[in-house]
């Protein structure tokens, strides 16, 4: 199970190479979320600031459950195009005042070719690092990405990611295997609609149990958008959730 947990956070890991090639750059601008998320607990609500220039994007978003505890979580993005370098440096702070990093080195080695550093300090101090070399092959209609992960409790972990778009939608089918070959793969799909999107994603774990995630986006024309999304998990329960949510530029700084 522990080469299982692992693997769930090798998308990080590879998304973070991969946008070595992939993020564009944007003028300054930033941009606030607000909104309320109905859960089965009870309300949540969510706050999320982002701030983009050439290069780099920031983002520090706060959520503060229906229990009242709140975590706050701020996330740095930069990528150099010219070198071929990306990074990213997420730190999140919980309600009891413990913290966890995830810290995310990407070069380009190579037209097509790629490594990554992924360290994450946990809420209990301990590190743990994973390294990763990637091929990323364009096709028809998307691209490839593949290579191979090294862990520190796993061993080497194969990837496999798939990306395809056609007709505005697009499709992303991943796949791992642990050493003892254990697999787990998952299909996500995005399709735009006339007033925002759906997006769907399946997945299958070793044992043959899945977990499966729908997403409808709804926005309003004005700025405001509703979100109702719905989890079935490994155990056959589902839980749903519905968010209301407005956009603003970011106010000026004090």
């Amino acid at each position: 199970m522990r080469v299982l947990a692992t693997s769930l956070a090798l998308g990080a890991l590879v998304l973070g190479a991969a946008t070595v090639v992939h993020i564009p750059d944007a003028d300054a601008k930033g941009r606030r979320v607000s909104g309320q998320v109905q859960t089965q607990r009870g309300t949540a609500t969510v706050q999320r600031d982002t701030q983009r220039s050439r290069g780099e994007r920031s983002r520090t978003t706060t959520a503060t459950g229906p229990n009242g505890r709140t975590t706050t979580a701020t996330e740095t993005r930069t990528r150099d195009r010219a070198e071929g370098a990306y990074t990213r440096e997420r730190d999140r702070t919980y309600a009891d005042g413990s913290t966890r990093s995830v810290d995310v080195d990407a070069q380009r080695t190579a037209p097509g070719e790629y490594s990554a550093t992924r360290t994450v300090t946990g809420r209990d101090g301990e590190t743990r690092t994973q390294t990763g070399d990637f091929t990323r092959t364009p096709t028809e209609n998307g691209a490839s990405v593949s290579g191979t992960v090294q862990t520190q409790n796993g061993g080497a972990i194969d990837y496999q990611r798939d990306v395809t778009r056609a007709d505005g939608v697009r499709t992303v089918t991943t796949a791992t295997t642990n050493e003892d070959g254990r697999t787990r793969t998952s299909t996500a799909v995005r399709t735009p609609t006339s007033d925002g999107s759906t997006y769907s994603r399946d997945t299958e774990f070793a044992d043959g149990s899945t977990r499966a995630v729908d997403r409808t986006t709804t926005r309003d024309g004005e700025g405001g958008a509703t979100v109702d999304r719905t989890v079935t998990g490994r155990n056959g329960e589902t839980r749903t959730q519905t968010g209301t949510f407005t956009t603003s530029p970011l106010p000026p700084p004090n």
